[in-house]
């Protein structure tokens, strides 16, 4: 919002020209203090557009044009408004921004991008131009949305009247087919990791479904063998630049209970048995000051390529190379909506926001439940009209 300056109560002269120019300095949005001019024929003329500029100007309603470039803008946008954002959050956002909406539109200025050429960006992005490669329709919509982001605010901030980026037609994205382990797979699995460095690792995620930030950055402090629960509320992330930060919250920043059976509490004692072997034949050189449940010989933190990367070669020799270290999440929910389990239920273990998001991403097994339950009911409907027939 344009706030008049200290010294911005305006100022007459006339020009060689014979016109009158009342000058004025006012701040414009992003606080810095800028000059303007207005033009009239006659004195009283000039000091009359004077006096409706400065009232716009103390109302908040001024609007000088073609001042604030959308890079400008960004800059801004994402030192003021964040620095609440997740370390993660920010150097994403800032390599979007960078990568891929500065070197486009960034001299645009903020007020004169129309709905037009935001659409024109988004085609440009879904097709490729150039040297920049066509994107995928996800990556498509998660930088528009980083553009309806930063533009929201702007609206909210009264520096434009309206969202330019508000009915921009994208791409469909399509569903991503999973993956999963299943049925004989799950057996294959359990078989192939017998003995591995990080079977019991492994073991814990497909039967809890945790994401791998959390699993790596579970601390023996959140796990409570007696009551058989563990506590997931903190993360050990990787960032874009390959540096690890540990993080006290979650991916959707809520803490949560996933219950775990008596395997597992046997699987989690074994692990603080070795641990402890560990750190004993390490000595001096161990080294685990966030007390983590899974590490190296050292103590150290597992980084995330190293997990990925002996789980891949398991896979691959399984036959399944396509299977990702996620999908044994996706195995997990599948497993349990199989058992019978709620899709709430399911939600609330996996960390999902909603149950409709949960049901979103499981709905093709969803759908093979049902056809499933319809079988089974028609079995029964067809068992009881024979034994109808025999009865008579």
């Amino acid at each position: 919002m344009a706030k008049r300056s200290a010294h911005g109560a305006g100022s007459l002269r006339q020009r060689a020209d014979g016109r009158w120019e009342a000058r004025y300095t006012y701040q414009d949005e992003l606080g810095v203090t800028r000059r303007g001019s207005v033009y009239g024929d006659t004195q009283r003329e000039c000091r009359k557009k004077l006096t409706a500029t400065l009232k716009a100007v103390d109302d908040g309603t001024y609007r000088k044009a073609k001042r604030v470039t959308i890079e400008q803008w960004f800059r801004e946008w994402m030192y003021t408004y964040g620095a609440n954002w997740k370390p993660r959050t920010r150097e994403d956002y800032q390599r979007k921004a960078e990568r891929y909406i500065i070197p486009v539109i960034g001299s645009v200025y903020l007020n004169a991008l129309t709905p037009m050429q935001v659409q024109r960006f988004v085609n440009q992005l879904f097709a490729g131009k150039g040297e920049q490669k066509a994107l995928s329709a996800k990556s498509v919509k998660n930088i528009h949305g980083l553009l309806h982001s930063a533009l929201r605010r702007a609206v909210m901030s009264g520096i434009i009247p309206s969202n330019p980026a508000d009915n921009t037609q994208l791409p469909q994205v399509k569903k991503p087919d999973l993956k999963p382990l299943m049925d004989d797979d799950i057996a294959r699995f359990l078989a192939a990791i017998q003995g591995d460095r990080f079977e019991r690792l492994y073991l814990l995620d497909l039967f809890t479904g945790l994401r791998q930030s959390e699993i790596l950055g579970l601390q023996w402090e959140d796990v409570d063998l007696e009551a058989g629960l563990l506590h997931i509320r903190r993360q050990l992330q990787r960032q874009l630049s390959g540096e690890y930060i540990f993080l006290d919250e979650t991916k959707n920043g809520k803490s949560r209970l996933v219950p775990i059976s008596s395997g597992l509490v046997s699987v989690l004692r074994a692990q603080r048995r070795q641990q402890a072997m560990w750190k004993m034949a390490a000595g001096g050189a161990w080294d685990n000051p966030h007390n983590l449940v899974f590490t190296n010989e050292l103590g150290h933190y597992i980084p995330h390529p190293t997990v990925y990367k002996h789980f891949k070669s398991i896979v691959t020799k399984m036959g399944r190379p396509e299977v990702r270290f996620h999908d044994l999440r996706h195995s997990c929910a599948i497993m349990a909506l199989q058992a019978g389990c709620s899709v709430k239920a399911v939600q609330d273990q996996l960390g999902h926001y909603s149950s409709a998001f949960t049901m979103d991403v499981y709905a093709a097994v969803s759908n093979t439940m049902l056809e499933d339950s319809r079988q089974r009911m028609e079995g029964l409907l067809q068992q009881a009209r024979q034994q109808q027939k025999e009865a008579k």
